[in-house]
């Protein structure tokens, strides 16, 4: 059984997916969904140029569509929520202990955020 599988949606996704993880992502410097849109804009370019630029705006897109679901399912304890385990996020790989706290905090948060929805 998924440990993560009994908390709500919005915490599982919003919150660990895009605020927890995300951090993290920044953390270790490597950003998966970058990587792919370079390929992916590399070749497009090679195909025609100029092309490549359309795939940059994914990633702006993304983000805005992200946040703005965040907020329509968690309200601004939702928003707070996922900021501070993005946080958590970004600690995790320097200080452990910190990480955890921060992202926990998130999750906790998250959780009242989709109650009260």
């Amino acid at each position: 059984m998924n440990m993560l599988q009994g908390l709500p949606y919005y915490v599982r996704v919003i919150v660990i997916g895009f605020g927890f993880i995300g951090g993290f992502w920044i953390a270790v410097g490597v950003n998966p969904e970058i990587e792919i849109i370079r390929a992916f804009a590399e070749w497009a370019n090679s195909v025609k140029p100029n092309l490549g630029v359309v795939f940059w705006l994914i990633p702006v897109v993304d983000s805005v569509f992200s946040v703005s679901i965040a907020y329509a399912l968690g309200g601004w304890l939702g928003l707070l929520a996922t900021f501070i385990a993005f946080v958590g996020g970004l600690l995790f790989i320097c200080c452990p202990l910190w990480g955890i706290l921060f992202g926990g905090l998130g999750a906790v948060l998250g959780f009242f955020a989709s109650e009260n929805r």
